[in-house]
């Protein structure tokens, strides 16, 4: 269903996106708030976070595996709404709804039009 790769791209794309301006100097925004945590390296979390960031956009885009990459995200979004966003309400709820969307796609499913058309075989088959 073309729904379904709509839902994906709505939810995978920005990440997508944000992940590359992380990693293409982006971060500085972010490294202040992991030192703040308390982080050893902060610099190296800063990047970290643009690459998870990316590499789980580009999972949701693609459809594969939507269950991990879903529920992964959706947690990212309830984490970092608390962590950076919990003094601005709308910026709070923005994250929760991302993080919703994320958890009734992974309960939905990718649907046909995803890499592997949301069933892979072979030992693609044991990766959710």
């Amino acid at each position: 269903m073309k729904v379904f790769l709509i839902a994906r791209l709505f939810l995978g794309v920005p990440f997508i996106v944000w992940g590359i301006l992380k990693l293409r100097g982006g971060e500085a925004k972010l490294v202040p708030g992991l030192r703040a945590l308390g982080l050893p390296d902060a610099v190296f979390f800063a990047y970290l976070v643009g690459f998870c960031e990316f590499v789980g956009g580009i999972m949701v885009a693609l459809g594969y595996p939507i269950s991990t990459a879903s529920i992964l995200l959706g947690l990212w979004c309830l984490v970092t709404g608390y962590d950076a966003h919990r003094a601005n309400i709308t910026e709070l709820l923005k994250n929760v709804t991302m993080a919703g969307g994320f958890f009734a796609l992974a309960v939905a499913g990718a649907g046909s039009l995803s890499l592997f058309g949301g069933a892979p075989g072979g030992l693609f088959a044991y990766v959710r």
